[in-house]
């Protein structure tokens, strides 16, 4: 899994807005109260839920450079899947079914796993918070502590000093720093009071005393810290604010129309893993003699609907899945295998041959990483590794050659990218970071000319588009009608990408080149003929 993350391309999307971003910050010491980047929004207010992870991806991209960004992925994404290991091994207490639920974890999540951006240190957050969390299950679970009173202050006293600190100090700090990385801290608390949740009604249905519902030590204890992690998460720079941000933005009318904010679709990848999930859940709770914490149905439930309602949840659900879900395997598995135990004999013994090779894999999951490379003196990965292929990098070289002065539409997937790698002050008309922060009129403008339906010349009019940059692959009819329009010419094209505009500058830069082209094939023609 280290080589693997270690190997992931950094994609031209949104990545780099949030360097862009973090530069920003570092250069004014402030958060930007509207986008830096894009005019077409200015006047929004912009709530910057993840400033801190952008500082960290700055800071990370000015020490050591792209290839810096792609190690703090790598480590970052690895520790936070052996902190999940070990939290399915504290509720399991089984070394396969951890892996196994590792490994499974993965593969639900699969389309999600990949991708570098501020979610990766929310993940990280929720790792920390399951692990706490399945630590403390040992102890406030209903089959091992009476729910006599006496009987529950015993039980209290032998919960250890260091996770009643983890609980009531560790939990907040988590949300404290959460909440400045990234918006997800709300699936967080949501994960966190439904633990609360899920205690009240296990108890009230044992016990149908709401007295004992109410002094139940674990029903306190999981009310208080739910308190002190939303007070944790209040030391932002926006307060309150960011709670409702982060609460209401996936029902901004423009995301709508943003792929991984679309409902689910159960013929996609995410779909098909969804359902697998639904199809092992049932079977598990179906053969499983494991109790069925009420918790997990709920947090199950929550994200199941989230899933549906835009599929970029699904990153989420497939973390509370398989967490719910280990207790369950852990019950199954061995009575599957009931008819034939010495199966499970190899393994279980100690053997100097299965510790040589686990030795040797971790070695290798090092030694062959990109990261270790330059430290054995190797040769660090070339850049065109590192970049994603629909990288336009030769596009935007141009551009800082013969930088334009008007307004540019460029595809939104590109404009964070234009920032980053383009000429500076370059008016861009979309970016990733900004689809939100848009007014609906000019989002819908912006897909109106990206779609190149009726009337998109008269919306680019509108808003005195000088250059178009157009996607060739992605956007094939706009390539098409950019081609035909009067007064414009192609100042650029290769494989990737095409720049039409209408400055004289850029038209005047492309004609020399064409004759230096031209000048430069006939004297190689020439030379061949001699």
């Amino acid at each position: 899994m280290f080589f693997y993350f270690g190997n992931v391309h950094i994609f031209y999307s949104d990545i780099w807005g949030h360097v862009s971003y973090g530069n920003w910050i570092i250069e004014y010491q402030s958060l930007p109260q509207y986008d830096p980047f894009l005019q077409l929004a200015e006047g929004v207010r912009s709530i910057d839920a993840a400033w801190l992870s952008q500082v960290i991806f700055a800071k990370v991209n000015g020490a050591l450079g792209v290839r810096g960004l792609s190690h703090i992925f790598a480590l970052t994404v690895f520790a936070t899947h052996v902190l999940f290991w070990i939290a399915f091994y504290l509720k399991s207490g089984r070394v396969g079914v951890s892996t196994l639920a590792s490994f499974l974890l993965v593969l639900i999540a699969s389309s999600r796993i990949a991708i570098i951006r501020p979610e990766i240190f929310g993940t990280l957050c929720v790792a920390i918070l399951l692990v706490i969390m399945a630590w403390s299950e040992k102890y406030d679970s209903l089959k091992k502590d009476s729910l006599d009173a006496k009987d529950s202050e015993k039980q209290a006293q032998k919960t250890p000093i260091a996770l009643l600190i983890s609980l009531y100090l560790g939990i907040p700090l988590v949300f404290l720093g959460w909440a400045n990385l990234h918006g997800s801290f709300v699936v967080g608390l949501a994960i966190l009071g439904l633990q609360f949740l899920g205690r009240v009604l296990e108890v009230a249905w044992r016990t149908r005393s709401l007295v004992q519902v109410c002094t139940d030590k674990w029903v306190r204890r999981w009310l208080v810290v739910t308190e002190l992690s939303v007070c944790g998460a209040l030391v932002n720079p926006y307060h309150i604010d960011l709670f409702i941000n982060s609460l209401t933005f996936p029902r901004n009318p423009n995301l709508k129309d943003v792929l991984e904010w679309e409902p689910l679709e159960f013929r996609d990848a995410e779909g098909i893993w969804f359902c697998f999930a639904w199809v092992l859940m049932l079977f598990l709770y179906r053969r499983s003699r494991e109790a069925i914490r009420a918790a997990d149905v709920l947090r199950v439930g929550l994200l199941s609907l989230a899933v549906i309602i835009g599929v970029r949840m699904i990153g989420w659900f497939s973390v509370i899945f398989v967490y719910a879900m280990v207790p369950h395997l852990t019950n199954v598995i061995p009575r599957l295998r009931e008819g034939d135990p010495e199966k499970l004999s190899f393994w279980a013994k100690k053997s100097p041959v299965i510790t040589s090779a686990c030795v040797l894999s971790i070695w290798f999951g090092f030694a062959f990483s990109n990261m270790a490379t330059p430290l054995f003196g190797g040769t660090p990965r070339d850049l065109d590794k590192i970049y994603s292929q629909g990288t336009p990098r030769k596009l935007t070289e141009f551009l800082k050659a013969h930088p334009p002065e008007g307004q540019v539409w460029n595809p939104q997937w590109w404009g964070d990218w234009l920032v980053w790698d383009g000429p500076p002050d370059m008016k861009v008309f979309m970016t990733t970071n900004a689809v939100h922060l848009t007014p609906p009129r000019v989002w819908k403008d912006y897909l109106g000319i990206a779609r190149a339906i009726r009337g998109w010349q008269s919306a680019a009019e509108k808003y005195d588009v000088t250059t178009f940059i157009v996607h060739k692959e992605k956007q094939e009819k706009l390539d098409e009608q950019v081609r035909k329009l009067k007064g414009f010419k192609v100042v650029y094209e290769d494989d990737l990408g095409l720049v039409v505009s209408r400055e004289p500058r850029l038209i005047e830069a492309a004609k020399h080149k064409k004759t230096q082209q031209e000048d430069t094939n006939s004297k190689s023609e020439n030379e061949v003929s001699e």
